[in-house]
């Protein structure tokens, strides 16, 4: 959740016209892709386990098909030997991708090949060795391997995402691997817990949380749970985004009297004034090479999408539609700003490009918060209330179907993807 306190503060101009979100659609097909696993019959257990995560995770990035083994008319071993290409060209495989699985000296050896029938081509291969522990990271790279081979992008299914899951007036930090796998709770029993943003080293996390009634900022050690502040001034301490290169901290705090964007320089352990307005200006979000931060402003009314350089000057609008437009979060490639916008109590996730044109509504509901990237900036996390509980979703950033990934049961909210 991105400061949903401050943001009711701003000024939320409606109007009495229907609402109407045009839902961007790619038009993008997903591909059939033929995958098979071979194995020793010793390790057969580990190679459906493998192709299962494999599966999952092409499947779950939305850009691929699996087809149906039984349609197959070559086998796996027939194909290990030679690939007749005419074989997949008849059940219409766009893509075949073949996995060797292999346990030698306590690690995991995975030779894979990827194909495409209608070109006549090997695409790729690759041999990836883990130890014998790691069957499920090495699946992972299997499935991140098909898809830079065939997307051209790197994958993002080694990737870990976390989130904030409300029990009464306690909140938790839960971590778990992209697919679902591994979940657990990382830190307990917190007063509250907002805005968590994961460090480029993947060890710390920058927490906006609550000591007795008072919001401090908190960086969290995932290894060894250690809290240390490092911001709890007078009033508002909130939205935590760390730079690119892990240095500085940047975050919205009101103790001058106003709400600005201020950085935090974690080597110098100094806090400096970034942005000086009279309006409030809140969730900064850095681009990728550290020249520049978003933020929400409602320096001209209402609250919309602003950016700045770190070297100076003027910010610059980017939202240019609606009245309502928060939580700016930068995509990884710089291309394009994921944020949320408002049309008469109707939330949407929009994306749009830094110069504001380009504007795509991905998802809508009756409350959408916190937009998050994957690392390579192919999907986007948020979360949404059904029936009164939050959920997680992740929708491709190009247009597709939003999928939850956690359980009805539980109030999750606030994600964030390891980068």
């Amino acid at each position: 959740m991105r400061l949903l306190l401050l943001i009711i503060l701003m000024t939320l101009s409606t109007t009495l016209s229907a609402v109407e979100f045009d839902v961007y659609q790619s038009e993008y097909r997903p591909l059939n892709i033929a995958l098979m696993v071979d194995a020793a019959p010793e390790q057969h257990g580990e190679s459906q386990k493998l192709y299962n995560v494999v599966k999952n995770d092409l499947i779950s990035s939305q850009s691929f098909k699996t087809l149906d083994p039984l349609s197959f008319i070559a086998d796996t071993a027939s194909t290990l030997e030679k690939i007749d290409y005419a074989d997949w060209r008849i059940i219409g495989a766009d893509l075949v991708a073949i996995c060797n699985l292999t346990a030698t000296d306590e690690r995991w050896r995975a030779e894979v090949k990827v194909y495409d029938p209608f070109r006549s081509k090997l695409l790729a291969t690759n041999t990836l060795i883990r130890d014998s522990n790691e069957l499920r990271v090495i699946s992972h790279q299997v499935s991140d391997f098909i898809y830079k081979t065939v997307i051209g992008v790197h994958g993002h299914f080694n990737s870990h995402i976390l989130y904030v899951k409300k029990r009464g007036d306690k909140s938790d930090l839960i971590y778990m691997d992209q697919d679902g796998a591994n979940r657990q709770p990382v830190g307990k029993n917190f007063t509250l817990l907002l805005s968590p943003d994961w460090a480029p080293d993947g060890r710390f996390v920058a927490l906006n949380t609550y000591v007795g009634n008072r919001p401090r900022l908190e960086t969290f050690d995932m290894a060894t749970g250690k809290r240390n502040a490092f911001g709890s001034f007078k009033g508002l301490n909130s939205t935590p985004e760390y730079s690119p290169d892990g240095r500085y901290i940047a975050a919205a705090l009101s103790y001058t009297g106003n709400s600005e964007i201020h950085i935090y320089d974690l080597k110098k352990k100094e806090w400096k004034q970034f942005t000086d307005h009279p309006g409030i200006d809140t969730t900064p979000t850095w681009s990728p090479d550290g020249k520049w931060i978003a933020f929400t402003s409602n320096r001209n009314g209402s609250p919309q999408i602003y950016r700045k350089s770190l070297s100076g000057g003027k910010a610059e609008r980017i939202s240019l539609k609606a009245n309502y437009n928060t939580s700016p979060v930068w995509a990884p490639h710089g291309d394009r700003i994921a944020f949320i916008t408002l049309k008469q109590w109707e939330y949407a996730l929009a994306t749009v490009h830094i110069d504001g044109t380009g504007l795509r509504y991905l998802a809508t509901g009756k409350r959408i918060e916190s937009p998050n990237w994957s690392p390579n900036g192919q999907m986007l996390l948020y979360s949404a209330e059904n029936s009164g509980i939050r959920r997680i979703y992740r929708i491709p950033a190009w247009g597709g179907k939003a999928e939850a990934i956690t359980a009805g049961n539980i109030d999750a909210s606030d994600p964030a993807w390891s980068r």
